[in-house]
């Protein structure tokens, strides 16, 4: 499967990335994507970052299902290479203490289509035949992502915490920092690295499948 990067913006408060995949039987893909969005608020400039994959070039996740992989036993096949997402909320460096929410969901609800028509047709695989495992990741309870399956729908919601903001060291009365200082404090994902792999538990028409699925990062 391949993919290519892309370049978006969107509205205020919102940054999509592209990640395509492709299924070959006899493979997988992801395209790198850097998308920032910017919302000026008066002298408040706000900003949203979102990174899938390399910052350049085609990344390409590939699944082998050929010999053993297509027995009667199958086992689920591992794509290489990994991808790493990054989300990265810009918020002003002023006394702002309440914190803006940052959500990642993703759409998968397009299946891999077959390319190969002479092999397999119109077959089509369900991206939800596909799941990853997480490295570098903080944790569910930071927000980060987790180990998780596509659901094969769209707006599942793979992450979620808040933006950054800073906060007072002492004493914050009416937006002053009495007897402290105001500190900045960063939240974000930071090359969250999932590894993809592919279920393997249906017998498909042997060809080459693609498909694409969108992440979607959002700031409130």
């Amino acid at each position: 499967m391949r993919a290519r990067p892309c370049l978006r913006s969107g509205r205020p408060g919102w940054a999509v990335a592209m990640l395509a995949g492709g299924l070959v039987l006899t493979a997988a893909p992801a395209g790198g994507v850097i998308t920032t969005v910017t919302n000026n608020t008066g002298s408040s400039n706000y900003q949203l970052a979102l990174r899938v994959g390399s910052p350049a070039g085609v990344d390409t996740v590939g699944f082998s299902v050929t010999g053993n992989n297509v027995a009667l036993n199958p086992q689920p096949v591992v794509g290489v290479p990994a991808i790493d997402i990054w989300v990265l909320p810009l918020r002003p460096a002023g006394n702002i203490t309440t914190a803006r929410p940052v959500a990642l969901t993703v759409d998968s609800s397009t299946p891999l289509q077959c390319q190969t028509p002479a092999s397999c047709g119109t077959t089509t695989i369900p991206f939800s035949k596909i799941s990853w495992q997480v490295s570098n990741s903080s944790g569910a309870g930071a927000g980060d992502i987790t180990n998780s399956t596509f659901t094969g729908g769209g707006g599942q919601q793979i992450a979620a915490f808040d933006a950054n903001t800073t906060y007072c060291t002492a004493w914050n009365i009416f937006g002053i920092c009495l007897f402290g200082s105001w500190v900045y404090q960063t939240d974000q994902l930071s090359a969250t690295r999932l590894t993809f792999s592919y279920a393997n538990d249906v017998i498909y028409p042997a060809g080459t499948y693609q498909g694409t699925v969108r992440f979607t990062a959002t700031l409130q």
